[in-house]
């Protein structure tokens, strides 16, 4: 029967993969941006203690990135990558309805503990899974489509999240969500998945390529994990500036910050994933790897902007470079690995990322509130950047 056949599975789980990815990131996007600051400033009380929240906000959501894609990352290639992402979504829904009835400020972080935990935990089964529906030739495509949906979703979370919270109520968008991570749950229960090591060389269940490493798994993590740890710091550094500068320095409200997020970073991270995938395969994954470090430029420009259309432009320039090398990122890590050590590969190398955003925003909230020029906060933030450029050369290129 048709439904039988792998290639028909692998497609149909493919489709399920962007389902899975659109509503569940839609959801946790549509709190994020907006409504997370901004009821941490309402239980807040002053000033200098919502500043400190969104620094601890921040980097404790990177310890929840870390413990979750590390115990997701193995979890997934021992008892399956269905069971994991069916796990981390269904303890996503409660997270977020708990936001309803929180009472402190602590709480909420905590809360969003729990949240980004969920989330992390089965990123790396649904990286994985990506990998192993595709094929090395279309893989950066591949990459490129599944970050159009997971990102893309973002462009109408973000915004709709600041609305309901300016409109209806601060806690409304918590349901919204749920509801929307709901419907990626249900998803999932589709999916065929892998479910051990067995399956990926027998005859039952989904078929997937053969991939020998590229590179020893220790070299590969090592250099990686380099990458991954200067990647958090940057994102890290930039997140609470994200939110902070807007708020203090252009005075916006949630609707205003909500766009910055959907038009100024998902709008464009989204529409780049194509052609970011299209050029990763056909020039390579390390050209396009070194070519998104021209974004660091436009970090130091946001410093210097006047009003919410000139921080978009500038925010939509950075992310459009940054973001362009996802695919490349993604598709490049999981080819110097075996197929059966993927997702512990991904885990691995996303919770050393989380390592860096726990260190990041205390960094640059420390500059921000320490320095009379905010412009020094920003110039720190794309450091980083420029010191990425050793370890993608250090890497082999694997698409030829």
């Amino acid at each position: 029967m048709e439904a039988d056949n792998p290639t028909t599975r692998m497609r149909r789980d493919f489709v399920l993969l962007l389902t899975i990815t659109f509503f569940t990131t839609f959801g946790s996007s549509m709190v994020s941006a907006s409504p997370v600051p901004f009821l941490l400033k309402q239980l807040s009380g002053t000033k200098s203690t919502f500043e400190v929240l969104i620094g601890v906000l921040t980097s404790i959501t990177s310890v929840a990135v870390i413990a979750g894609n590390f115990a997701g990352g193995f979890v997934a290639d021992r008892i399956g990558r269905k069971t994991v992402i069916i796990l981390g979504s269904g303890a996503l829904i409660p997270s977020l309805l708990a936001f309803t009835i929180v009472p402190t400020a602590t709480l909420a972080v905590t809360l969003y503990f729990a949240q980004m935990f969920s989330l992390s935990l089965f990123q790396p089964a649904l990286t994985a899974l990506v990998a192993d529906v595709s094929k090395t030739s279309s893989r950066g495509k591949a990459f490129g489509r599944f970050y159009l949906f997971s990102i893309g979703s973002g462009v109408p979370a973000f915004t709709l999240g600041g609305y309901l919270s300016d409109t209806v109520y601060l806690r409304f968008p918590f349901i919204v969500a749920a509801l929307a991570v709901l419907v990626g749950l249900f998803a999932s229960f589709g999916l065929s998945g892998i479910s051990s090591q067995a399956e990926f060389n027998s005859d039952i269940g989904m078929r997937v390529e053969d991939e020998p490493p590229v590179m020893p798994f220790t070299t590969v993590m090592v250099v990686f994990g380099t990458l991954g740890l200067l990647t958090g710091v940057a994102t890290g550094m930039l997140l609470p500036l994200n939110r902070l500068y807007p708020i203090e320095v252009l005075h916006l409200d949630a609707t205003e910050l909500g766009l910055i997020f959907s038009l100024g970073s998902a709008l464009v991270t989204a529409l780049v994933q194509i052609p970011g995938g299209r050029l990763t395969d056909k020039f390579g994954r390390k050209p396009l790897m070194l070519f998104s470090l021209l974004g660091a430029p436009f970090v130091v420009a946001l410093a210097y902007t006047n009003s919410l259309l000139a921080f978009i432009l500038v925010s939509a320039g950075l992310v459009a470079f940054g973001n362009i090398s996802a695919p490349a990122y993604s598709a490049w890590q999981m080819e110097l690995v075996s197929c059966s050590r993927r997702a512990a590969a991904s885990g691995l190398i996303n919770a050393v990322t989380g390592v860096g955003m726990f260190f990041g925003p205390f960094i640059s909230v420390w500059l921000y509130q320490s320095q009379p020029n905010v412009a020094i906060s920003f110039v720190a933030s794309a450091i980083p950047w420029v010191l990425m450029i050793p370890p993608i050369l250090k890497l082999k290129e694997t698409k030829t």
